[in-house]
């Protein structure tokens, strides 16, 4: 391909965990993978009537490797036991080969140790599936992108003309415009 000039056109390359085919309409895509055909089945239909998300399934860790680079899900959420592969080792995987895509785990086996495992794993957020009611708020926040921040007036900078004369007492904040007994002038002195 080239362009107008006749000099070959640059397309730069995707980002990494970047889908260059998806575009805002349509729908978010999350990637469930747990061996479970019960709870799968329910989040899906929970996802689908809600906010409806595309939702692909995977009943287990090695599958949810190779579904998730097909489909490049928005969110994916795994569960910890799972055949084939776990959910720690497929979501080490899946953040290395699609980083920045939020990986939650569902699960029924809640522990410290296994939060800080997930969290090593690349795992954004560890959710117990005995608080499900958890879950539809973790994935609608991992889906909604960050907000940008709003400055408040205390902290916008203040803009300072070139031509106006800076006050001897803004020399610095440890310091205080005294009069010196040689000159008879005010001298910075220091206060601390």
């Amino acid at each position: 391909m080239h362009n107008l000039v006749g000099y070959p056109t640059i397309i730069p390359a995707p980002l990494p965990g970047h889908n260059p085919r998806r575009n805002s309409e349509m729908p978010q895509r999350i990637l469930i993978a747990d061996d479970n055909a019960t709870f799968r089945k329910a989040l899906r239909q929970l996802l689908e009537g809600v906010d409806h998300w595309e939702v692909i399934e995977a009943a287990e860790g090695q599958e949810a490797v190779t579904k998730s680079m097909e489909t490049r899900p928005d969110v994916i959420v795994v569960d910890l036991a799972m055949p084939v592969k776990n959910g720690l080792a497929a979501a080490r995987e899946i953040s290395q080969l699609l980083p920045g895509t939020p990986i939650l785990m569902c699960t029924m086996h809640m522990s410290a140790q296994v939060e800080a495992e997930a969290q090593k794993s690349g795992i954004s957020q560890v959710l117990s599936k005995s608080h499900g009611n958890l879950i539809l708020p973790a994935i609608r926040q991992w889906l909604r992108p960050p907000a940008a921040p709003v400055p408040d007036a205390a902290s916008a900078p203040v803009p300072m003309v070139a031509s106006d004369p800076v006050p001897e007492s803004v020399v610095s904040p440890t310091t205080a415009a005294e009069p010196s007994p040689e000159s008879g002038t005010d001298s910075p002195k220091n206060v601390a």
